[in-house]
């Protein structure tokens, strides 16, 4: 049942690593929160084309840049990571006004929601 669940919601591209998200709807926002320790901002991109939420950043660490040559690595999983993330959109927001906020390496991102209008059409006779 989750894999059908899964393609409704989010799209996976084949990547090294996948970052939860967690997606949440209050009162005025659209929210998404993606945990990314250790990520630094700058290598962070994040789009949103037309239902779609893109998230795509590279995931470095610092030990593996070392120019020491002090360490000799029998295992690496922690090394230089790319990854992307594409979520459809649950609900109508307005992408335009979105915002984004890094802190303690948890990427949240916010879009206002649409308030919905009921427009009544008046029928015409002929």
């Amino acid at each position: 049942m989750r894999n059908v669940l899964k393609g409704l919601f989010y799209y996976e591209a084949e990547t090294c690593i996948a970052p939860l998200i967690d997606i949440y709807e209050t009162k005025n926002d659209l929210v998404f929160e993606c945990d990314l320790p250790g990520v630094d901002p700058d290598n962070l991109s994040i789009r949103a084309y037309e239902d779609l939420l893109i998230i795509e950043g590279v995931i470095t660490d610092a030990d593996v840049n070392s120019s020491s040559g002090s360490l000799k690595y029998l295992c690496m999983e922690r090394g230089i990571k790319e990854f992307r993330r594409v979520i459809k959109l649950p609900v109508h927001v307005n992408t335009v006004a979105g915002e984004a906020f890094y802190s303690r390496g948890v990427l949240t991102v916010k879009f206002p929601l649409l308030k919905g209008k009921m427009i009544k059409i008046k029928i015409q006779r002929k």
